[in-house]
């Protein structure tokens, strides 16, 4: 297959990311999004002001409002909000050619049944071998040529390494896998570990209580991904435990810098107010209850995130009842 031309759908930061990182290994990028504004920065401008200050983006980067031009590629990566990703699928759908890859870079669950994104998109396109690219990534850190690394995975192994040797370069590698399941599930549950681990850094729980609570987190990270089908192994990959060291401990990650803003009384819609973009762990945390119901298992921290964000539950009392729990093998 030869590849020349891609197509970022998502002008946010890490949309902004891939692209520049994509027209610097000298593929033709086509990035599209929403805001004229923000369209019409980079390209005037060669930066993204909202999402990655005055960084300064690959000026060959041909962005635009309009969802057409993004026809005729070889690639097509999905880097649009998990709440918005299925409309954006189904508008693009009939422009993509038949022999065209889609890797999906979100995380997270579709809000509407709490399903796995593969579950939903693979409705949208029946016909193609979807990727999902996930891992430990700041978007700036890639912008700025900082040595990182991520895992992409599709059904197909052949599929999987030939995505993942044309979307590396000498800064950014990509492993290849064939657990969709696995990868998803771990870039959409360490979201929700995110929040949890500001709540506690906010909250001023001190260094054991994060680390205890990462370590847990992971392992609800593992047993949710062996009930749907995932392998556990992979959760102690990039896109499981690489995604939450990286994103439990920074306030880089929104979702993070969100929790510690509640952990320090922040109201919550003042909290997302301050963030200013997508806090994905905040819907992610109601699909992962839909999911403990509906295949039994014991999810603890998930379910006292949720309960911290959607019933008010209050934080310090909550990690009491976490810890008065019956003390068990690990």
């Amino acid at each position: 297959m030869s590849i020349s031309r891609i197509s970022v759908l998502g002008a946010g930061a890490w949309g902004s990311a891939l692209a520049h990182m994509l027209a610097e290994m000298g593929y033709e990028v086509i990035l599209w999004g929403r805001n004229p504004e923000v369209i019409d920065q980079i390209n005037t401008h060669q930066n993204n002001l909202p999402y990655l200050g005055n960084l300064k983006l690959n000026a060959n980067i041909n962005a635009t409002t309009d969802l057409k031009s993004t026809c005729l590629s070889d690639i097509y990566l999905l880097v649009v909000p998990v709440n918005s990703i299925q409309e954006i699928a189904k508008e693009v759908a009939f422009l993509i050619p038949s022999e065209a890859k889609i890797v999906c870079c979100a995380k997270g669950f579709e809000q509407s049944t709490g399903n796995l994104l593969s579950k939903e998109l693979s409705k949208i396109f029946p016909e193609k071998n979807l990727a999902y690219l996930s891992g430990p990534t700041f978007a700036n850190e890639v912008v700025k040529g900082l040595p990182s690394a991520a895992t992409l995975a599709t059904i197909d192994i052949s599929v999987s390494q030939l995505l993942a040797e044309e979307l590396s370069n000498k800064t950014l590698r990509i492993y290849s896998s064939t657990d969709i399941v696995g990868v998803q599930v771990g870039g959409a549950v360490k979201n929700v570990l995110a929040i949890a681990s500001g709540m506690a850094r906010g909250s001023g729980f001190g260094e054991n209580s994060i680390a205890a609570l990462i370590t847990r987190g992971l392992s609800e990270m593992r047993r949710l991904a062996q009930a749907m089908g995932g392998s556990p192994e992979t959760l102690v990959g990039l896109s499981g435990l690489g995604d939450v060291l990286l994103s439990c401990s920074s306030r880089q990650s929104r979702n993070f810098l969100f929790g510690e803003l509640i952990g320090k009384g922040n109201e919550k819609r003042a909290a997302l107010e301050k963030i200013g973009g997508v806090v994905e762990g905040w819907f992610s945390t109601a699909s992962l209850i839909k999911k403990q119901r509906e295949l039994k298992i014991d999810l603890p921290i998930c379910r006292t995130v949720y309960g911290i964000l959607h019933n008010d539950d209050d934080i310090k009392k909550s990690v009491s009842e976490l810890l008065k729990r019956p003390i068990r093998p690990e």
